[in-house]
């Protein structure tokens, strides 16, 4: 486990988390978040994208650790 702090939405939120769990795991189990969604769970998708400092990335394929030092802003699909 590690604490990670996330800015997530212009808001730092911290978390205590295995850092290679899927960011979109700690966005909606740890945070609460119910956006972004799980879609494909293979990033192909597109349903659990956010950006990292203004760059699509897929969540469920991204460790939750590279997010730490970044921007994110969720963004999702309706």
């Amino acid at each position: 486990m590690a604490d990670i702090s996330l800015n997530v939405d212009g808001e730092e939120r911290r978390i205590d988390v295995d850092p290679q769990m899927p960011l979109l795991y700690a966005l909606r189990d740890d945070l609460e978040y119910s956006n972004p969604h799980f879609g494909c769970g293979l990033g192909q998708c597109g349903a659990c994208t956010v950006h990292l400092d203004g760059q699509p990335t897929r969540s469920c394929i991204t460790p939750v650790s590279q997010a730490g030092d970044h921007n994110l802003d969720r963004a999702w699909n309706g």
